[in-house]
């Protein structure tokens, strides 16, 4: 009941909008045709067959009753004004119309015949009036209490139709709002420019596909307003405006890039399927939107209605995808949302004031929604550019961080590994010493055996200094250079035990040197053996080993752990 309750007052909310909408829009009167509006009287079918206009006040016209009218024929209509409303000398009569010619025709005192051409199948270059309101004609007010006007008015598209409801804007009146249009104009197209510009670089510089359709869809959007003002047929069609009309369409197919642009905008989001289901949904919209501006070429007015069915869909959509999505999506997307509401916000209340004839300038509200919308995006985008290039920022700080401790760590093996090379060349300067001294030694015996066997005096006390010396030599001198190899390679033994324990002292001193990286030559020099003798005991170790063919017995025994 709560949650209820709570979407109770958004939605009260969201239509409170209507109101300042309505305000912004002018009080006007909701009557469906003008106070001053006396009569319209219609001439039948029978007497507009190649009528002069000349003959026109002569002809008897009848009441007419809103009948429907069949389309794509011409009719004339007589209307008749009660000049006591009207305070000005001239009005423009505007049929709000977009498929429509126009041609009002008074007559005045000395046969002075007075002509006006209007409507939005008339090209621009023959309209007596360009600019803002496209179906409109000039009526000038006589002097006498009545003004009496012909109108010839014919419409396109396979439905019947009525009258159109017309709206009389003062001249003056007309020509402040047509020079305010064109300020609010250039004023909205240099907002686009900068936007789309701002959008286009952000896209050149990061290759997001959010800013690109951004810009498509700013660009596609703004060709309505700018093809509702004439701006687009007056600049580059002014004698087609079968190819002008069609930019009625670029505000449906500017829907369907909208979607695309939330589908991006999506991304990274936690939200299940909506992504997915977005993008379908932008594809078929856009699909139907090509579809119907190719449908337009042939049934303009039924393709118009279908456009007009997608708008409403299109701002359904929006409306539920702001209530699904607000509290699931992170502040760049809330603001993208929002901004949609204001612009589905503003084309309702246009839409509005449109039917009810409150305001013939609706537009206006319309287009407000959407700079609303096309500024909340640029925040939500430029947020969106701020947190990536944050995230890159923190991204380059992890990398040079990584960088850093990993140069540091290389630093320590480094100094770690020249300690270790000291210490082996200290170990193999210690083996060479004891390499000399037991050779030194051995020298010595021997010269003490020559004395011995030539003088048989202090003979007992002789073999006891050669029994003593041969005991050092084996001893002493290796359990020396085996204790200053265990203070630099601590774990060394104990590893190699447990790797291979059936090892003999020779052999353990052998993988000892080759720990040290010492070659077959070097450890024949500090042992006193030679080269072939100590390949040999290579040979046997890496059988006693297991190792195979390929397998390197120094690569193998310098990775076993030592410290």
């Amino acid at each position: 009941m709560h949650l209820f309750l709570k979407n109770i007052i958004k939605i009260y909310f969201i239509f409170l909008f209507l109101v300042p909408a309505i305000s912004f829009a002018g009080n006007k009167n909701l009557a469906d045709q003008p106070e001053s509006l006396i009569s319209i009287q219609l001439l039948s079918e029978k007497q507009f067959r190649n009528l002069q206009v000349s003959e026109l006040p002569a002809k008897v016209f009848t009441d007419y009753k809103y009948q429907k009218l069949k389309p794509n024929e011409y009719y004339w209509f007589k209307l008749t004004f009660n000049n006591q409303y009207l305070f000005q000398d001239s009005y423009f009569i505007h049929a709000n119309d977009f498929f429509a010619k126009i041609y009002l025709v008074q007559f005045f005192q000395n046969n002075y015949i007075s002509k006006s051409v209007g409507g939005s199948l008339v090209p621009i270059s023959n309209r007596s009036f360009k600019g803002f309101y496209k179906d409109k004609v000039e009526m000038k007010i006589t002097d006498t209490n009545e003004t009496v006007v012909y109108l010839k008015i014919e419409r396109t598209g396979n439905l019947a139709y009525k009258f159109p409801t017309i709206h009389l804007v003062p001249a003056d009146e007309y020509f402040y709002l047509k020079t305010k249009t064109d300020l609010i104009q250039s004023f909205f197209a240099g907002v686009i420019a900068i936007l789309c510009l701002f959008n286009m670089v952000l896209f050149t510089l990061t290759r997001e596909k959010l800013y690109l359709f951004y810009f498509i869809y700013a660009i596609i959007a703004s060709l309505y307003f700018f093809f509702y003002y004439d701006y687009i047929e007056y600049f580059l069609f002014p004698t087609n405006p079968s190819i002008n009309r069609l930019f009625f369409f670029s505000n449906t197919l500017s829907q369907g890039i909208y979607f695309f642009f939330l589908y991006h905008a999506l991304k990274n989001q936690d939200i299940g399927n909506f992504r997915k289901w977005i993008f379908r949904y932008a594809t078929v919209i856009t699909t139907i939107s090509l579809g119907d501006i190719l449908f337009s070429v042939k049934e303009f007015g039924e393709a118009v209605f279908i456009s007009d069915i997608m708008s409403v869909l299109s701002g359904i959509t929006i409306f539920i995808l702001f209530l699904l999505l607000i509290r699931r999506v992170t502040q760049t997307v809330k603001i993208v949302l929002a901004g949609s509401l204001f612009l589905a916000m503003g084309g309702g209340a246009a839409i509005i004031a449109n039917f009810f004839a409150i305001s013939q300038t609706h537009i206006y509200i319309y287009q407000t929604g959407f700079c609303i919308e096309l500024l909340m995006f640029a925040i939500a985008i430029n947020f969106s550019h701020y947190n990536e290039r944050l995230t890159r920022i923190i991204k380059q700080l992890d990398l040079e961080r990584i960088k850093t401790e990993k140069l540091e760590k290389e630093k320590e093996v480094e100094k770690l590994n020249k300690d270790i090379d000291k210490k082996n060349r200290d170990l193999t300067y210690k083996a060479i010493l004891i390499s000399q001294k037991e050779t030194m030694q051995k020298d010595i015996l021997k010269q003490l055996s020559a004395i011995n066997k030539q003088d048989e005096i202090e003979k007992e006390n002789l073999k006891q200094v050669i029994s003593n010396l041969k005991s050092n030599i084996n001893n002493n001198h290796w359990k020396e250079f085996e204790g200053h190899f265990t203070t630099v390679h601590p774990l060394f033994y104990s590893a190699l035990n447990e790797k291979y324990p059936n090892l003999t002292a020779n052999e353990y001193r052998l993988c000892a040197f080759l720990k040290m990286n010492l070659s077959s030559k070097e450890i024949a020099f500090i042992t006193g053996k030679s080269q072939q003798s100590v390949d040999v005991a290579r040979s046997r170790l890496r059988k006693k080993m297991g190792l195979k063919n390929h397998e390197n017995i120094s690569s193998v025994i310098a990775g076993i752990k030592s410290n």
